[in-house]
């Protein structure tokens, strides 16, 4: 019983320290300077949660089998329970997670120091954490979709941390709103999942799915994917995740690296079974991933910001994970993601450092130089940029070359190898550029320049790490010794391209700006990301669903004039009768039966004159009736 309770107790730490830190009712600053505790409280259950995280680990490798924990049935008659479950998948997964997340931990203790809202912000990072590890560890669909939904709320708190910022908090908007989108994709898929096979445990799904109609297979393999494109920001849906860097610096390095962007790949990789099922879902996945992953690397290639060089350089990375998966190696593409983890959070948090020490300016053209004044940051981000670039030796280079020799095995895979190729040379080049504009390039004489230095142990500890991981990750997956001129020829290719950013950037920048002129259409298109986003912003966002809103809000107008009017005309009817029956039936009444009694009284009021002689003589006259009368008798 010790396991299950360690594989609930690794979501239930990170858990319980969100609620006590966004339910604490004291504010978070004392006497003005910002309170601390929160992000140590934080970075403990983070630490021990990867703790309760490696022993199950460990228990798993012991026994060969998958561990479960399952608190009981969730939702009757629905197939689906509470329960967690640890098989190979999960188990990278749930590590990477927890070692990443601990590292930003680590690094937020010293970037966010100065920050008034902490408890906020390590309250919306662990939900976030948490939110990942049940995505991960469900043993079904529908609590597989808590942790995604999750995670989708803990994103947007975190984008819009600094929401007094209008651009963050547009950029929150942004990419709750086309997340929806993939989210109704993926509720589609389990509803047809569940009409299928009548649960949505991944074992039972698993047992009934050549049971399901082809038919029937494509629509839930199609919805799924929908539902992966929108988390982990693929064509179409990939315009949320560059506008995504609005959020601090330590929430991108854990979003673009080991959470909210893997879900997708996660997703595909956990439905294998079923996308295999279906090649012609399974070609358009690889075919989608491609595309991805030429067009973000060309907008990276002319792009200034620096956090938003390394956003188009996830969306491209993550395309050539879909080109696995497409390819049927989902070993091949969780792998990748393994080792992307380290080079891109590294990539992010050197960006950090970078931005720390030029007191927030991230432009690339306003830097340079600066390899001297910070040392190790410029190490251990030229490892990363290597390790994307795919340098022979590096951790990027083993998994990159995976991916490209499984693309062989697919449909149109001579074709799919070439995109991959010419993207690899594309990286190398962007990942090349951006070492050289930072650290190389004559520095500008910019304020930020002249106070630069470097960032502090706490933050460069975390970085040396990664920078570790960086070199040996590619050790741990599926390396293909024997496709060694594929491997030769990727290096190659990964070389040649840092050998042109060295050229354009460093050697003779005069060439780079007479290729500018001499292609001025095609520069302006790519740092307008292929119109992109214009065509978003103005013809879907602003077209389709600001249109449909104000629609909407006419409709609702208007019905709500036409229930006002009616109202009111209806009051006005209900008052006129009202009136009626006011003057006519009950004054009516009234004046009726105060008419029959003055009618009535007329004689006997007349006798009442008020006068005493009156009354008098009527009693004497009465008096002398009344003897007579008995005298006469």
């Amino acid at each position: 019983m010790v396991v299950p309770q360690l594989l609930l107790l690794t979501l239930a730490l990170p858990s319980m320290a969100t609620l006590l830190l966004l339910l604490a009712s004291r504010p978070g600053v004392t006497r003005g300077k910002p309170l601390h505790w929160p992000g140590i409280l934080a970075t403990l259950a983070v630490l021990a949660s990867l703790m309760a995280s490696f022993t199950c680990f460990y228990e798993f490798r012991l026994r060969g089998e998958a561990l479960h924990a399952s608190i009981g049935e969730w939702i009757p008659g629905f197939g689906a329970t509470l329960g967690l479950q640890m098989d190979g998948l999960s188990a990278a997964l749930l590590l990477l997670v927890d070692g990443i997340g601990l590292m930003v931990f680590v690094y937020s203790l010293a970037y966010m120091r100065e920050e008034r809202d902490q408890r906020r912000y390590y309250g919306s990072l662990l939900l976030f954490l948490a939110m990942m590890k049940l995505l991960v560890l469900a043993d079904n669909y529908l609590l597989l979709f808590a942790g995604w939904e999750g995670v989708g709320l803990a994103s947007y708190l975190l984008i819009g941390y600094h929401y007094e910022r209008y651009k963050a908090g547009h950029a929150a908007t942004k990419a709750f709103i086309v997340n929806r989108i993939g989210d109704a994709g993926f509720l589609l898929g389990i509803f047809g999942l569940f009409h299928a096979c009548g649960s949505l445990q991944f074992d039972a799904v698993a047992r009934h799915a050549g049971e399901i109609p082809h038919t029937a297979l494509v629509v839930i393999t199609t919805t799924l994917l929908i539902g992966a494109l929108g988390k982990s920001a693929q064509i179409p849906l990939h315009v949320w995740l560059p506008d995504a860097m609005e959020g601090p610096t330590p929430v991108s390095a854990l979003i673009h690296s080991a959470t909210m962007v893997c879900a997708g790949v996660y997703l595909v990789a956990r439905s294998g079974f079923l996308f295999t099922a279906a090649p012609e879902v399974s070609q358009g996945v690889a075919i989608l991933g491609a595309l991805t992953a030429v067009f973000a690397a060309t907008v990276a290639l002319v792009e200034n910001d620096m956090k938003r060089v390394l956003a188009y350089s996830t969306i491209s990375q993550i395309g050539f994970m879909f080109m696995a998966l497409g390819a049927g190696a989902f070993g091949v593409a969780i792998f990748h993601l393994v080792t992307h983890a380290f080079f891109k959070s590294l990539l992010f948090l050197g960006a950090g450092s970078v931005i720390h020490a030029l007191h927030g300016n991230q432009n690339l053209k306003q830097m340079g130089g600066l390899r001297k004044k910070m040392p190790v940051t410029f190490l251990t981000m030229t490892v990363a940029a290597l390790a994307l670039a795919g340098v022979p030796g590096l951790a990027g280079f083993f998994s990159k070359d995976a991916v490209l020799g499984a693309t062989l095995g697919a449909p149109n895979g001579w074709l799919l190898f070439g995109v991959g190729l010419g993207t690899s040379l594309l990286t190398a080049c962007y990942a090349g550029r951006l070492v050289f504009l930072i650290f190389f390039c004559p520095p500008l004489r910019h304020a930020s320049q002249e106070m630069a230095h470097e960032s502090p142990a706490l933050m460069l500890m975390p970085m040396r790490l990664l920078a570790i991981g960086c070199v040996f990750a590619g050790l741990l997956g599926p390396i293909r010794w024997s496709e060694w001129p594929l491997m030769i020829l990727s290096g190659v290719v990964s070389l040649g391209g840092i050998w042109l950013a060295y050229h354009f950037y460093v050697s003779k920048p005069a060439a780079r700006t007479g290729l500018d002129v001499r292609f001025a259409p095609l520069t302006e298109m790519l740092r307008n990301r292929w119109y992109v986003d214009a065509v978003y912003e103005e013809r879907i966002l602003d077209g389709l669903v600001l249109r449909t809103a104000r629609g909407a809000a006419r409709a609702d107008r208007h019905l709500l004039d036409g229930f006002v009017n009616g109202s009111a005309w209806a009051t006005r009817q209900i008052s006129k009768a009202s009136r009626w029956i006011d003057r006519y039936l009950i004054d009516g009444l009234v004046r009726g039966a105060s008419g029959t009694l003055q009618f009535f009284s007329s004689p006997a009021r007349a006798l009442q004159t008020g006068f005493v002689q009156t009354y008098a003589l009527v009693f004497v006259a009465g008096l002398l009736a009344a003897l007579g009368y008995y005298l006469a008798h």
